[in-house]
This record gives C-alpha cells, sequence and structure tokens, in this order.
C-alpha cells in the first residue's frame, strides 16, 4: 500500500487543495484570502484608540495608527469618508472608529479600513467648534482691540434677519419706543438651514458697503442646532471684515455663538441689542436739560467773576486813559474797515468784471462767431491745400512724361520703328547677333521688325575685310601682350 504524497503515488492520488504540497498558494493569493477571511468573519466593528502619527495624503486620503497601552495598528480612512466630517484628527485624540479589518496584499500589512470616526467622550460638533474657535481666536478676530465703537446717535440702521421672524419685530418695537427717528434697512436672509451661512455673510458685504451706521445680526431663541449658522467661519470673518460697527442678538442669554465673539458689541437678545444701538430719547432729553443747566451756572459764575473784577480795576491807576485809548482804538478801527471797504469793493468790481468778460465769451453768440471764424479759416486752408496738391500733382506729370520720353528714346523697340531689324538665333533662342563672324551657313535666325517677325536661314555669310583683317590682327597680338 502507498502513502498519499509519496513519490511512488500516482497523479490524480495527489491532493490538489489550494495551499497543499501540490497546489501551494501564491504570496498575492494568501494576503488576498486573509483580506476576504478577515472581512468575513469580522465585518464592520467599532474600534477605540488613541490616534498616532496621523498623516493627510495630497490625495485627500488619510493614513495613522490606532493604539492604546498595549498594541497598535494600522489605519486608512479614504477621501469619500473624511470629507464628511465635521472636526480635525490630530495626534493624541481619543476617537471611536467603525472600520473593517483586512490585509493590504501587495505588502501583506494588517490594517483597519475606516468608514466613520468620532471623537471620543466629545461630539463631533462640539469639536469642530471648539478647534474653528481657537484658529479664529489665534488669527486675531476676537480680539478686544479691534472692536469698534458704537456711534451715539445713529440715523441708518442695517439689520440681518429673517423678515418673518419675531426677532425683527423686537427689534422695530425697540426703536420705535426708544427713538421713532431710526431709519431702518432689512436685508432678508434664512436664519437657520445650509443656506442660511452664505446668505448672512453675503448680507453683511451688501450693507457694510452701503454707508449704514450700526449693523444688526439678530435671530430669536431655539435649540442649539438651530444657531449652526452663526457659528460658520464665513458669517465670522464676514463680520470681522465690516467696517461698519456690528451689534449681535441671537438666541437666548445663555447663547454664545462665534458670531458674538467676533463682533463689536454682542448683546443677550435681539431685544436687547436694539437697546444697545438707540438710546432712549427721554434719557436723552435729560441728559440734555442736565448739561444746559450746568452751562447756564457755569456762564453766571464766569460772569459774576468778571464783574467783581471790573469792580476791581475801575479804581485802579490808569483807568482814566483808558476811554482816550478806546476811542484811538474805534478811530483805528473805523480807518480799518474803510480800507476793507474800498478793497472789497474793488475785488467785487474786478470779479464782475471778469464775470461779464466770460459770460459775453461763453455766450451762444460769442461761440457761433468763433465757429463762423474757424469755418472760414478752414475754408481758406482747404482752397490752399487744393491749389497745392494740383500744382504738385501737375509738376509730377509733367516730370513722368520726361522721364516716360526719354526712356521711348533709349528702347529698341524705338530703333526697330525706324526700320532696323533686331537678329536673334533662333538655337539657342534669343541670342542677339552683333557681329556676322558668328555665323555660318545653314544657321536658323529670328528677324525682328516693329510690327512683326519672321524666321530665317543663312545660306551665305559676307563679311567686311577690314574688320575682319582687325580683328585678326588684334586676336594674333593678344599672346604676345600675354607673354
Amino acid at each position: 500500500m502507498m502513502t498519499i504524497g509519496s513519490p511512488g503515488s500516482s497523479a490524480p492520488e495527489r491532493d490538489q487543495r489550494p495551499g497543499s504540497r501540490w497546489r501551494p498558494l501564491t504570496v498575492t493569493e494568501i494576503n488576498e484570502v486573509s483580506d476576504q477571511l478577515l472581512a468575513e468573519h469580522f465585518g464592520p466593528a467599532w474600534v477605540t484608540g488613541e490616534v498616532s502619527r496621523f498623516l493627510a495624503h495630497r490625495s485627500g486620503h488619510w493614513y495613522f495608527t490606532l493604539k492604546d497601552d498595549r498594541s497598535a495598528v494600522s489605519c486608512a480612512m479614504f477621501r469619500s469618508r473624511n470629507r464628511v466630517l465635521r472636526f480635525d484628527v490630530e495626534d493624541g485624540l481619543e476617537v471611536l472608529a467603525l472600520a473593517v479589518p483586512g490585509v493590504y496584499a501587495p505588502q501583506g500589512r494588517y490594517q483597519l479600513i475606516v468608514e466613520s470616526l468620532e471623537p471620543r467622550g466629545r461630539g463631533a460638533m462640539a469639536l469642530a467648534l471648539e478647534q474653528l474657535k481657537a484658529r479664529l481666536a489665534a488669527e486675531g478676530l476676537f480680539d478686544s482691540a479691534r472692536k469698534k465703537p458704537l456711534p451715539l446717535l445713529p440715523r441708518r440702521l442695517g439689520v440681518v434677519t429673517s423678515p418673518d421672524g419675531a426677532a425683527i419685530r423686537d427689534v422695530l418695537r425697540v426703536l420705535r419706543r426708544r427713538f421713532c427717528g431710526v431709519c431702518v434697512l432689512l436685508a432678508p436672509v434664512p436664519v437657520q438651514g445650509n443656506e442660511a451661512a452664505e446668505a448672512v455673510a453675503s448680507a453683511l458685504g451688501q450693507l457694510d458697503r452701503r454707508g449704514l451706521d450700526v449693523l444688526l445680526v439678530v435671530r430669536g431663541g431655539g435649540a442649539r442646532e438651530d444657531l449652526l449658522a452663526f457659528d460658520d467661519e464665513r458669517v465670522v470673518r464676514a463680520i470681522a471684515a465690516c467696517r461698519t460697527p456690528v451689534v449681535t442678538g441671537i438666541g437666548h442669554a445663555i447663547d454664545t455663538t462665534l458670531a458674538d465673539l467676533a463682533a463689536d458689541v454682542p448683546a443677550a437678545t435681539p431685544s436687547a441689542a436694539a437697546e444697545q444701538v438707540v438710546r432712549e430719547r427721554a434719557e436723552l432729553l435729560q441728559r440734555l436739560a442736565t448739561l444746559r443747566r450746568t452751562l447756564v451756572r457755569a456762564v453766571i459764575h464766569e460772569l459774576a467773576r468778571r464783574k467783581g473784577r471790573l469792580h476791581e480795576l475801575r479804581g485802579a491807576r490808569g483807568m482814566g486813559r483808558v476811554p482816550l485809548k478806546l476811542q484811538r482804538v474805534r478811530l483805528h478801527l473805523g480807518e480799518l474797515v474803510r480800507r476793507l471797504e474800498r478793497a472789497v469793493g474793488a475785488s467785487l468790481r474786478a470779479a464782475r468784471e471778469r464775470w461779464a468778460d466770460l459770460a459775453e465769451r461763453l455766450s451762444p453768440a460769442a461761440w457761433s462767431r468763433r465757429v463762423a471764424e474757424r469755418r472760414r479759416e478752414l475754408a481758406r486752408i482747404g482752397h490752399r491745400l487744393a491749389r497745392a496738391v494740383a500744382a504738385r500733382l501737375h509738376a509730377a506729370r509733367r516730370h513722368l512724361a520726361a522721364l516716360a520720353a526719354r526712356l521711348e528714346a533709349l528702347s529698341p523697340l524705338a530703333v526697330l520703328e525706324r526700320g532696323y531689324v533686331l537678329v536673334t538665333r533662333e538655337v539657342p533662342r534669343g541670342l542677339v547677333v552683333d557681329d556676322p563672324a558668328r555665323l555660318a551657313a545653314g544657321d536658323e535666325l529670328y528677324l525682328r521688325w516693329s510690327r512683326g517677325g519672321a524666321l530665317a536661314e543663312v545660306r551665305r555669310v559676307d563679311l567686311d575685310q577690314t574688320r575682319a583683317h582687325q580683328r585678326e590682327q588684334n586676336h594674333q597680338e593678344k599672346p604676345a601682350d600675354d607673354d
């Protein structure tokens, strides 16, 4: 009997299961099988631990380690999952993670794929709010040094709130009761929901450009979740960027939003915000009456003091000369007044003359005369220009005619007009024959007259013997010259 797997066993009896000696697994297969088994048997599980070695990759994925006092495990959270978190993850933060265990096949590394993440012991919303508050405070948006004072008597107010809420009614009721002459400009916005933060920030920017005295951002009471728009970073930055003083009255007295921290003056409620902005009319009138009484007493006291001083001076030496000095001062003052009147009169006359001259120069009749003169001048210039252009053209035409005549006189065609014939070779075509010695019997020639031409053949060449002899002598003398 043979044992399974022994060398002598036949192929069909060998163990062909994956992972056996005859069917070993590859590294990739063992990693993929391990990943599949972990995902199937454990599935999503909640894991708690402390974040360590946190890395936000440029691809948007997060990589970090979860650890406790005895163990650690690598974690990955993909961008599609981490983008919905409202708080920042950092080293040392204790979290509760919903994760699926698995194996990263290319490296055989055990890790957790995190699906959801929550701060341990604190809500994600509260943590996100604390982190945003710390970041904005570090930028100085909540500093008291940048707070702007409110005007004493504002005339134009801008209110950012819902037109249907109780907040605007409370504000208007307080304004009518305390000081009814204030103009109110309402910017209607939603005060809760996904679009509220963007709408509030945009309305603040628009009202800030209107040149108002004070801006109010108000909302009635509600649950803390209903005030999320006023904890939004866009609203906080819009308030901090306003050049106009901003007063907030959001929720109840116990509610404090980031918008309240950024405002120049935070109030507990919308009604309290209106009371902060506008003082009561009766209070202002009472303060004015108090200031008037104080001023009257001060004037009476000063007059009494000066009267006493005048009585003291009446008995002093030199007081008898005071009337004479006063008379001299009056005479000098009268002379100065007359000189001033003459100077003012002269200035007025000069101004009237300049005014009359300007009125005359700027009158329609004067402008019509100037326009007519300019038109006549333009007409004269136009006539002169036309004559000059005509003269230049005439001279240019005459010069051109003279040049054409000279060219015509030098043209070979003009010579042909006088009965001469232009002789050229037919082969090569166009070569001018200026010496009959270069011809031979049988050469084809083309004869051109002024009005046509003819093809001819050389039958005989007759040369002038004198010129032929001279050419031969010249030809014989050339080698001697070269030597």
